[in-house]
């Protein structure tokens, strides 16, 4: 009997859609679940938390101070290499 990460309700996997997850460290499995289709897709689509929220603003400002940067400040210096 597999159950859903999501609602541990038992998946019919004859008649569902459904997900298998697995979390690998190098070779090593650390973790894998079940999730229904729709519970995997619902927690993947979630809304932003408000932290989450504020980080997307600031890194969209970003961007946009970073695209109005002077090209001196923006483009590739030489490098050198003393041996």
């Amino acid at each position: 009997m597999i159950i859903c990460k999501a609602c541990n309700k038992k998946i019919e996997t004859k008649k569902e859609r459904y997900v298998h997850v697995e979390d690998w460290s190098c070779e090593k499995k650390e973790v894998e679940g079940w999730w229904h289709l729709k519970c995997f897709n619902k927690s993947m689509n979630r809304d932003l938390t408000s932290l989450e929220k504020v980080a997307k603003e600031m890194l969209k400002k970003a961007g946009t101070l970073y695209s109005n940067l002077p090209s001196e400040l923006t483009e590739p210096k030489e490098e050198y290499i003393i041996k």
